[in-house]
């Protein structure tokens, strides 16, 4: 911690005097000051204490790495090292008071598990301060994938949902904004480093882009995967083959370029294909049974709906109306006053080979 008691008064570690004696401003257990040449100035427990405020141990990168948040963070309003929230047992890295309502910095470096980072966040939010996650080298070395995006990512005004990371050596916010998931599975995100915290107030000013999933060779590695027996889509291809169809083998229909919120686990297309396969099984299909197969593709496919910080209830709502939408354009099913009435079937291919036969031929 950079931030002791000593007679009643909050010491800064870096101001701190060698031989002087010093507590633990959340518990008053006494404290030990480490200044040495290579770390900055900080404070620590002794290894038998217990205290109940949560905090993370004392790397130089969380120790520099605060600081630097503070000055990077003043604009935003008064900064206060380590706030000790007795209620919710806390004590923030940074603190800003900051209108309408404070900010709580976390700067993570050190592993957390999911539930300790969602129990964090909901004390801060019942408290009515606005906790921001930042992350450290560890997090920043990691693939894009939902296990950082569940724990971390978070809607922020014109940086849509996104990321953020401190380097302490450039000294510089990296934002991983407008994160989305390609229909592929992929997730995507643009990448951008800010110097000072006008710009991230600003917002983004890049032109988004993304680039098209190739899904003929989609089509190839799901034939490969399958090949190699693979556990993840074993339970989807036979999901498929008991309707008599093959994962790879999926109607062009159900292919779109639309990109989506990162929640579906496996993929757009994939929950589409498992969807579509169990609808043209039927002749009708009542709208509560469509609800309940969609919920069961999505659950199928490794879908999350609910991450810490955000709900994709809505872009899961939104790719079922989009898929009933290219099906009935496609003249493949028709709304009733109960459900959905099924007209034809699309063509499935038998397998990944009769797709790439039928494939060249289309094109010779």
């Amino acid at each position: 911690m950079l931030i002791a008691a000593r007679e009643k008064q909050l010491v800064d570690a870096k101001n701190a005097e060698r031989g002087r004696s010093y507590v633990c401003p959340a518990c008053q257990q006494p404290v030990v000051l480490h200044h040495g040449t290579r770390v900055q100035p900080y404070f620590a427990h002794r290894p038998q204490s217990s205290c109940t405020v949560k905090g993370e141990g004392e790397t130089p990168q969380h120790v520099l790495g605060k600081r630097q948040l503070a000055d990077f963070f003043v604009p935003w309003g008064a900064i206060t090292l380590e706030r000790v929230l007795p209620s919710i047992s806390q004590r923030a890295d940074c603190w800003i008071d900051h209108q309408p309502r404070p900010i709580a910095l976390e700067f993570q470096c050190s592993p957390i598990n999911r539930d300790e980072v969602a129990e964090r966040t909901l004390g801060y939010q019942g408290l009515g301060v606005y906790p921001l996650w930042l992350l450290g080298s560890r997090f920043a070395k990691q693939k894009l994938g939902w296990h950082l995006i569940d724990r971390f990512a978070s809607w922020l005004n014109g940086w849509g949902l996104c990321l953020l990371f401190w380097d302490v050596e450039r000294n510089q916010l990296r934002v991983d904004h407008h994160i989305c998931q390609a229909i592929t599975g992929d997730y995507q995100c643009q990448s951008v480093w800010l110097a000072n915290v006008a710009d991230l107030s600003a917002g983004s000013q890049r032109r988004l882009w993304w680039a098209q999933p190739n899904l003929a060779r989609f089509r190839w590695e799901l034939d490969r995967d399958l090949r190699r027996s693979s556990t993840v889509l074993k339970p989807l291809q036979t999901a498929v083959y008991l309707t008599g169809h093959h994962l790879a083998g999926f109607p062009q229909v159900l292919a779109t370029v639309t990109v989506t919120a990162p929640i579906f686990g496996r993929g757009l297309l994939l929950w589409r294909i498992i969807l579509a396969a169990w609808l043209f099984e039927r002749s009708n299909v009542l709208t509560d049974t469509l609800e309940r197969l969609a919920w069961a593709a999505f659950q199928l496919v490794g879908g999350e709906v609910t991450a810490v910080r955000f709900t994709g209830q809505t872009a899961y709502l939104t790719a079922i109306d989009d898929l009933l939408a290219d099906l009935t354009q496609a003249d493949l099913i028709k709304r009733t006053t109960t459900g959905w009435q099924i007209i034809s079937e699309p063509h499935w291919d038998a397998d990944y080979t009769a797709w790439l036969e039928n494939d060249e031929k289309v094109l010779g």
